[in-house]
């Protein structure tokens, strides 16, 4: 880690101006001395001071307005240290511990900035000058919202990076604080403990933005101009209405800071009310940790290590640097766990995302059904482990629904199963075939067995548990009766849903090495666990979710459809009054349970939205293409999932957006591009001293599917003259990896849209032509490999008169060619001189049997009557080569 330097020693004046110079303002000076101020207890440990707030203590709501450049940056500016704003001005809004509270607005000259030293002697300053306050504390909470932007914009912020971090892409302080040394007049040197907190992270996923959080706390962000357009436009001219709405500016600019001052307020409020500690906590997830490790210790009477499958370690080290012997800290995993933590940890899986229909889908009445509280009851089953009786087994019936079981299986589902639900992993996600092997958890071997899979556990492990003590359940219920007295769209109920949610992500924090950047270090760093990290819970959690989708999906009739799946729900034309016939399989009962021990309620599904028909095409990636107009309420009435693409600003509602994206689809070309406009990250700002400016990056448009099922019933939509098709499970891994392969090749050197049935016809051709397993596929790159393949085939029978074909019929090579062209296959004299030199024997069964191929051997039967046609094809196209049509003889429908 890099060494932190001391801090530097700053003046205790500066002077600033208040109003904007351009209408001409005087400068006015503000100082702090060290008479000014009450220090807090200074020889508590530096990580203590961030953790309780057990003295006076000084909150700073603050924000900055700026001028961005009028272009986009380019990577040339980033690297050379060019990608700035102007910044205009930085405003507060300051409260102590005891209620004093003021705020104030300094406005830049020119491209001046100032230092946080600076700000805070201006801040602590105007509340000396203005309310005539003669004690202000030293510890001070400095609080932004969305600090990525605003703290670049202090003079020194190169000098502050050692001592912040960076999660979840913005700035705020974790293990230590930023220490500002001031001298005064008289030569005594004031410590300013400073904390950084950043709203974003403590704000509900529902309200992320300041103009949410200001609804939820009764401080509506102001609009500078009653016309909201010309607010937006006035927004990207700040600099004009600092000089021009002087009076709109500063209110506008104030009231920001007042809303991060009054959120962080009932945040403080919130953590004291539930914990009995006043602290600022970091995120929301923090607390819904604190929470659970509250209700284990004091609710259930347990240890939390022991619930986490960890222990104190024995013994210790001498530290040669210290001169004595050390005892171990760091919790250690149960011995007879530890030997399992490695093949646990590969049952664990994220949510089940797949695409069942590419194109318009079938105009009908359809309805996107979520899972009730999926992660949250899930979790709510576990019952208290045994860590220490955990064994081997490679029994089925070891596994139930409610196990901590895990297993390495191979498996086969019957051939009328429309959703395995098995997951493989692959390099790009997970699929669900039709057989194979893969890691998982007991509720999905649950759900494989209810299918009537054949399964074989190679290696399987299970925990026993006591199902009297659940050890998540008493917690969520807690959150879910909290949540329903405070009102579900209150701060207090919404708070309390993101806390239920969340929590379930903290089991698995750490498990799949995701890398986050250290701003300390310049590199990037894993990702380490949380106090509550189990693979068993993360595993059993996810596959719970998973299975239970699986099972409901799988009990809907076949005439009707499933279109998508995206983690906890799926987007199906089943009829609602139909939809109780779908959850009574053994995984829907658990889970009913348990929502009616956590909500009283037997409902354990809720309609999101209610449409006419709509437009799929990968994973996450779904929109309208008729609305639903009923009397329902206007959020329910657009599906859209935009797949990872950015749609433009002006496109505001989901409506805008949602036209937006069906635009793209439809209008797209295979060189379509899309431009996707976003501010800079941490690694930019950090390694660059950049500021978070706007930067466009040109995208390829990626609207065509991800192929984690196998086509079927291709046709046309009259009505929008595209593709479309459904799909049907793979039968392995290995087709999959092949067609993704084969897929991103032709991406890569002759890209394709899939915009019509001939369109997909060339690239099934292009697929089975390319994908057969031996070396006769490698003369198959070539334009129109298939052909090319025939026509060798061809004239290497007639030199050897095989396969119903004899030289000398027609009379010449020169009239064979001809024939040959009639037909289809351009041919010359040379080509049909040259199949002498191959023998047709050895080369025989190698040319793929596509539509064209068929045909124009059909044809050619008028001409040769004796002709061989299966001799020519490949024997058996199942084995032989991958192809994105459907199985001969298995073919499904996906709903």
């Amino acid at each position: 880690m890099a060494a932190i330097s001391p801090p530097k020693t700053h003046r205790n004046q500066v002077t600033v101006f208040e109003e904007p110079p351009e209408l001409g303002a005087q400068p006015s000076d503000f100082k702090i001395e060290l008479a000014n101020l009450v220090d807090q207890e200074s020889n508590q440990p530096r990580k203590t001071r961030l953790k309780v707030m057990d003295g006076p203590y000084l909150i700073i709501g603050f924000d900055t307005e700026f001028k961005t450049p009028e272009y986009h940056v380019s990577r040339d500016d980033i690297d050379s240290g060019n990608a700035k704003f102007r910044v205009l001005s930085y405003q507060f809004h300051a409260k102590t511990s005891d209620g004093i509270e003021w705020q104030g607005i300094n406005c830049t000259q020119g491209e001046e900035r100032l230092t946080l030293a600076e700000f805070l002697v201006f801040v602590l300053g105007k509340g000396t000058q203005e309310i005539g306050a003669s004690r202000f504390p030293t510890t001070i909470f400095l609080v932004g919202h969305f600090t990525r932007a605003d703290i670049p914009a202090f003079a020194d912020f190169k000098e502050l990076q050692n001592v912040m971090s960076a999660v979840r892409n913005t700035f705020l302080s974790i293990d230590t604080h930023m220490m500002i040394n001031i001298k005064d007049s008289t030569g005594n040197i004031i410590q300013l403990r400073v904390i950084l907190r950043d709203t974003m992270l403590l704000t509900p996923q529902a309200s992320k933005s300041l103009k949410g959080i200001g609804k939820l706390v009764g401080f509506e962000k102001l609009q500078l101009h009653p016309d909201p357009k010309t607010h937006k436009n006035w927004i990207t001219r700040m600099d004009w209405v600092r000089q021009h709405h002087w009076e709109s500016y500063k209110a506008y600019a104030l009231m920001d800071a007042t809303i991060c001052l009054r959120y962080i307020e009932k945040i403080i409020e919130q953590y004291e009310n539930v914990t009995g500690k006043k602290k600022v906590p970091v995120t929301l997830t923090s607390i819904g940790v604190d929470l659970l490790l509250k209700h284990w210790k004091e609710d259930l009477h347990q240890d939390h290590l022991e619930l986490i499958g960890k222990e104190k370690p024995q013994g210790g080290y001498f530290d040669k640097n210290k001169g004595y012997y050390v005892k171990f800290k760091d919790p250690v995993a149960i011995e007879e766990l530890s030997h399992y933590l490695q093949f646990i940890t590969e049952s664990y899986h994220g949510g089940r995302n797949e695409q069942y229909w590419f194109g318009p889908g079938i105009e009908d009445s359809w309805i996107d059904i979520d899972l009730s509280s999926a992660y949250p009851t899930a979790m709510s089953i576990i019952g208290t482990p045994d860590w220490r009786a955990i064994r081997d087994t490679k029994k089925l019936e070891d596994f139930t629904a409610t196990t901590l079981g895990f297993a390495w299986v191979d498996f086969e589902f019957p051939k009328n199963v429309r959703y395995p639900c098995l997951p493989v992993r692959t390099s790009h996600g997970l699929i669900f075939p039709m057989k194979g092997a893969c890691y998982c958890a007991a509720p999905e071997l649950i759900a494989a067995q209810e299918l009537g899979a054949k399964i074989k556990i190679r290696k399987g492990v299970v925990i026993p548990t006591d199902p009297t003590q659940k050890i998540f359940m008493g917690f969520i219920r807690d959150c879910v009766k909290k949540r329903n007295e405070a009102g579900s769209k209150t701060l207090e109920g919404l708070f309390w849903k993101e806390i239920s949610n969340s929590t379930y992500g903290k089991t698995a924090q750490g498990l799949m090495k995701k890398r986050v950047y250290d701003m300390r270090d310049k590199a990037t760093k894993p990702l380490p666990a949380s106090e509550i990290t189990n693979p068993c819970y993360a595993s059993f959690i996810t596959s719970f979710v998973r299975a239970l989708l699986g099972e409901i999906m799988n009990r809907i009739p076949s005439r009707y459809q499933v279109f998508s799946c995206t983690t906890d729900g799926f987007l199906t034309n089943l009829p609602e009054n139909q939809i109780p016939n779908v959850i009574r399989g053994q995984l829907a009962n658990i889970f009913l349970n348990s929502r009616k021990e956590l909500t009283g309620s037997n409902e354990i599904v809720e309609i999101k939205h209610k449409i006419k028909q709509p437009l799929g095409w990968r994973t996450r990636g779904q929109a309208t293409l008729k609305p639903n107009h009923d009397t329902i309420p206007e959020e329910q009435r657009f599906v859209l999932a935009k797949g990872g693409i950015f749609t433009p600003p002006e496109a505001e509602d989901n409506e805008e957006q949602n036209q937006s994206i069906l635009n793209l689809f439809f209008d797209r070309q295979i060189d379509s591009v899309i431009r996707v406009e976003s501010l800079l990250g941490i690694r930019d700002i950090v390694e660059h001293d950049a500021d978070a400016v706007a930067k466009v990056v040109s995208k390829r448009l990626s609207m065509e599917y991800d192929w984690k099922r196998q086509p079927t019933h291709v046709g046309t939509s009259n009505e929008y003259n595209h593709v479309y098709f459904d799909t049907q499970p793979w039968s392995n891994v290995d087709q999959f990896d092949k067609v993704r392969e084969l897929w991103d090749e032709r991406l890569k050197n002759n890209p394709i849209c899939l915009k019509s049935v001939n369109d997909f016809n060339n690239l099934a051709d292009f697929i089975e032509c390319n994908s057969h397993p031996n070396q006769a596929g490698r003369y198959m790159k070539r334009k129109q490999p298939d052909i090319a393949r025939l026509k060798q085939l061809l004239c290497s029978a007639w030199q050897d008169s095989k396969a119903g074909l004899k030289k000398g019929v027609p009379k010449t090579a020169n009239e064979f060619a001809d024939l040959l062209t009639k037909y289809g296959v351009p041919t010359k004299r040379s080509d049909v001189e040259n199949g002498a030199k191959r023998s047709f024997l050895d080369h025989m069964h190698t040319c793929p049997p596509t539509d064209r191929v068929k045909e124009i051997l059909e044809n050619l039967k008028s001409e040769f009557p004796k002709l061989r046609i299966q001799q020519f094809l490949y024997k058996n196209t199942q084995r032989e080569s991958v192809t994105l049509r459907p199985r001969m003889g298995d073919t499904q429908s996906c709903g």
